[in-house]
């Protein structure tokens, strides 16, 4: 155990390069201690990543040259045969590897240091290619030096916002093209069952989509479905395309589904899910609400900084004033942020802008307009005129938070069960996710977890609440992980094997961008 105790010492600082694959080849796992395994596995991958890099300098060396001698068109052929590959994973190693070595070096001199593994490098590729070089070298300087301790989703999201800012114009062309080649494709995968995708989809459109679809599940499982929430998701997407929920209630929806499963006894659901019939009916068509975020001078019209779908990622500032306009009848929420971007203050506003009407309104939803504080100042001297009632009741409100200490009632009531409405929202605004790490759940659409158990004594406050996704929730409670709040909203997850992953939710408003 002596011997595991050096080498896992050895690893944790050892660089990706023939060294460490040595070390690695010769290392018998079952002599590692717990104290080291987490070194050995984090060793693997760094070598794996700049195993993964030599391989695709081979992959783009043997296209130029096999580009050289015969033909350009058909120089990833000779990948295929030599991998023994389909002609289409060919086709995209070859780009990858071609996009990677020729047009973005210092990423790729990122993996074969072992800094980044292949799907990161994939997300550099899908994004930056084709873009202007000086756009491209702003991106890699502002994200390469942090993306090892991005998950792939944090990483698309750090992107593409990037590019949405800098290049709003450039961003809103490529949206568009994207959306004029939108799609349906079906086919049969290898269980025989089929996969329906669809692509070039407008984001806010296919979130309202997918959270219909879900509050339909949830519905039909409280009234007594015995299928999984996702068997019934499923389910729902198919009978809603295929005809057979057409012209249907929600209430028929439910019943319909009920039928297919369970026998033909009466069933008693819950209320809200069936009622009589002059208390269900439900116009066709009624559009589900969604969540989105976006600065309040960005749905104001002042800039098109890009907003934010909560578990999908960045979108257009013209796509966030439309799905904002959308949600009229939703919860607005407002925040306002600090010179870091974090929460200073938050609130509700009833006041509506009187800008024209959205084509249709969804029911629900919520739309959390957020400014920095010294933005609204400057906001509130001028305002947009449609905006002028929104903006000055969020001043007026903030002002007077800003006289009293908001998180004093907020934690007044420290032994309740359940937090009350305002504390739920606080902590949601302020964790914005799931605060495990590397989760991208919204916090609205996560449990409400006490950091130090409720029933151990853990009070209902600011300072021991938190989102959790229904995964992360179990993983602390059922998976031997224990996480900690040493201050609101930091956080500490701690491994079954001793490794802490400190988190904190992303700022909420970002610094505005430097010219380019």
């Amino acid at each position: 155990m002596q011997g595991a105790v050096s080498v896992g010492s050895w690893l944790a600082g050892m660089p990706a390069g023939p060294v460490l694959g040595a070390v690695l080849s010769a290392l018998d796992m079952n002599a590692v201690s717990d104290d080291f395994v987490v070194d050995v596995l984090q060793a693997c991958a760094r070598q794996r990543a700049h195993v993964e890099g030599l391989y695709t300098a081979a992959v783009a060396t043997v296209v130029q040259r096999a580009a050289a001698v015969g033909s350009e068109q058909y120089a990833p052929d000779e990948v295929r045969a030599a991998l023994t590959l389909s002609r289409n994973r060919a086709r995209t190693e070859c780009d990858f590897a071609q996009i990677l070595c020729l047009e973005l070096p210092a990423v790729h001199a990122a993996m074969v240091a072992g800094l980044i593994d292949r799907d990161r490098a994939m997300v550099f590729t899908h994004y930056l290619a084709g873009l202007p070089e000086e756009l491209v070298a702003a991106v890699i300087a502002r994200v390469l030096p942090i993306a090892p301790g991005l998950t792939t989703g944090q990483l698309r999201a750090r992107i593409l916002k990037l590019i949405i800012t800098v290049e709003p114009d450039r961003a809103e062309d490529q949206y568009e093209q994207a959306l004029a080649d939108r799609m349906v494709v079906g086919y049969l995968d290898s269980a025989g069952t089929a996969t329906i995708t669809a692509t070039g989809l407008p984001p806010d459109e296919a979130a309202a989509a997918t959270e219909r679809i879900a509050k339909l599940a949830l519905a039909a499982k409280r009234a007594g479905h015995r299928g999984r929430i996702d068997q019934l998701r499923a389910d729902i997407f198919l009978r809603l395309l295929d005809g057979r929920f057409h012209h249907l209630t929600r209430a028929q929806m439910i019943a319909a589904l009920l039928a297919e499963t369970s026998p033909p006894n009466p069933v008693d659901t819950e209320p809200g899910v069936e009622e009589p019939a002059e208390a269900v009916a439900e116009v066709v068509g009624r559009v589900s609400g969604i969540e989105v975020r976006a600065r309040l001078d960005t749905l104001a019209g002042l800039n098109n900084l890009p907003g934010e779908l909560p578990g999908w990622g960045s979108i257009l500032g013209s796509v966030a004033r439309r799905a904002a306009g959308r949600q009229h009848s939703g919860q607005w929420r407002w925040v306002v942020t600090d010179t870091d971007g974090y929460l200073m203050a938050e609130g509700i506003t009833r006041r509506r802008p009187t800008t024209s009407p959205p084509g249709y309104r969804a029911e629900g939803g919520i739309v959390e307009l957020a400014i920095p504080a010294t933005a609204l100042a400057r906001l509130t001297k001028d305002p947009p005129r449609a905006w002028a009632t929104v903006i000055t009741d969020i001043a007026t409100q903030y002002q007077r938070a800003r006289e009293r200490n908001p998180a004093g009632k907020l934690d007044s009531q420290p032994g309740r069960r359940h937090p009350t409405s305002a504390l739920r929202r606080y902590t949601q605004i302020r964790d914005r996710t799931c605060t495990a790490p590397g989760c991208r759940r919204s916090a609205v659409q996560s449990e409400l977890d006490h950091t130090y158990d409720v029933q151990h004594g853990g009070p209902t406050t600011t300072t021991n609440l938190a989102p959790a996704c229904a995964h992360d929730h179990g993983l602390k409670h059922r998976g031997g992980w224990k996480v900690t709040q040493p201050k609101a909203g930091h956080f500490r997850w701690k491994s079954p094997l001793g490794r802490v992953y400190p988190t904190r939710g992303d700022p909420i408003t970002d610094p505005d961008p430097p010219p380019f």
